[in-house]
């Protein structure tokens, strides 16, 4: 049991601190703890008393959640009888999440506390790596093996997990304090190297839940972060270029747009990826027009002259729930809201805890959630496999914190006693 939580620990460990820097570490590490969580179920080895049974009927609805793309993937195949393998892979790793949830349960609270600091190591490193790739932010590249947005919006999640973990009760020194201000920094400074308006709407957000959580931790703990905020915040704005440029190409590309004069800037573009994927949902609505032939379907709108052939090149709709309901219909959009909703409900009734630490876990689980959504109304999230992994592990990293403590302050009473 002992190398079971060992190995387990190390997993998580490696994840969260290199999936961002190390090409296929995610992936690797992903399917290491899903194989080790069935081993250990179908073994019949137990976290301290928990029986596997009971942990299910505890986890059922979140766990139905996250198969239920796989579910629209095969649905979609059955009704058009167009199957493809390999439409089955990302969505299969998610739909497995109930045994990676299983193994963390091996992980003991203090354990798990630990990994805020892998987190931190992840933020600054993947800092790091995009200042190198950037050139010190002179160019926005696209893509190594994450790209550009992607990695900035996963190294901020982890600069706000390393930041809400503050909330937990265990003594802080000056030194631990400005680390997890630092990851905090190395994630705003991601955003800021990323030039992507979407990362840059999902900060505010970040502000409001950590500003909920945290309402009882230390003034001067609460003041720093936020001071760490307003200074790079400020300071992108006075001093970034960047920033103010693609802010003026918003106002730009809508003049364009509505003179009919360029619409294939960036905004004009989404633009019209919208207006197809919408008119693609009316003619496809059940099960849409299936998970690969997304650009088939938009070289027919750009022939029937509904978007630019310059428009019909590009890879996704610009918009999660969009592209979703392009390609697997209504199906698909019920089945992205399911792994939306039922967390973020999850998550939103622990965040009015008493006890601040499953107040603080339930605000890291809302942030990640909630930073998917916003991020997903510009952009596409889920077509890259590594979010995949990264959303599964947060969500269930999450859960099993608050089951921990909620098992910890059960025990409480009967210490007392």
């Amino acid at each position: 049991m002992r190398f079971l939580k060992f190995f387990a620990a190390t997993l998580f460990a490696l994840f969260f601190a290199f999936a961002l820097v190390v090409d296929r570490l995610a992936g690797a590490t992903y399917s290491l703890m899903i194989v080790t969580g069935m081993l250990t179920a179908v073994s019949g080895v137990r976290p301290d008393d928990l029986r596997f049974l009971s942990f299910l009927r505890r986890y059922w609805l979140v766990s139905v959640a996250m198969a239920l793309p796989l579910l629209a993937v095969l649905i979609n195949q059955l009704v058009t009888q167009h199957y493809a393998a390999r439409a089955y892979d990302a969505q299969s790793r998610l739909a497995l999440f109930f045994f990676m949830l299983w193994l963390l349960m091996f992980l003991p609270l203090d354990v798990l506390k630990r990994l805020q600091w892998p987190m931190a190591l992840g933020a600054v490193l993947a800092l790091v790596k995009m200042y190198i790739l950037t050139e010190g932010g002179t160019f926005r590249y696209g893509t190594d093996f994450i790209p550009i947005i992607i990695c900035a919006h996963m190294g901020l999640l982890l600069g706000v997990f390393s930041t809400l973990s503050l909330g937990w009760s265990h003594p802080h020194s000056r030194l631990h304090t400005l680390t997890k201000l630092a990851a905090l920094g190395a994630g705003l400074g991601m955003a800021y190297l990323s030039w992507s308006r979407g990362v840059w709407m999902t900060i505010p957000v970040y502000a409001a839940i950590s500003s909920m959580a945290l309402k009882h931790v230390k003034r001067s703990y609460k003041l720093a972060a936020l001071g760490t905020f307003v200074v790079i915040v400020a300071g992108s704005l006075v001093f970034g270029h960047s920033i103010q440029q693609r802010m003026e190409a918003v106002q730009t590309d809508l003049a364009q747009y509505s003179a009919g004069s360029d619409k294939d800037t960036s905004l004009g573009t989404r633009l019209q990826l919208w207006t197809g994927s919408w008119v693609l949902f009316k003619e496809h609505p059940l099960v849409g027009v299936g998970i690969d032939r997304y650009q088939k379907a938009l070289k027919e709108l750009a022939e029937r002259k509904i978007i630019s052939p310059l428009a019909a090149t590009y890879p996704h709709s610009h918009n999660e729930m969009l592209f979703m309901m392009v390609r697997l219909g209504t199906l698909g959009a019920l089945a992205l809201l399911a792994i939306y909703l039922v967390p973020l409900v999850t998550f939103a009734r622990q965040c009015r805890h008493a006890d601040q630490e499953i107040r603080c876990s339930a605000a890291m689980g809302m942030s990640l959630v909630a930073g998917f959504i916003v991020l997903g109304l510009v952009d596409v999230v889920f077509l890259w496999w590594e979010c995949y992994p990264f959303y599964g592990i947060g969500v269930a990293y999450c859960l099993a914190c608050i089951h921990k403590r909620q098992q910890q302050l059960e025990l409480l009473p009967r210490q007392i006693a």
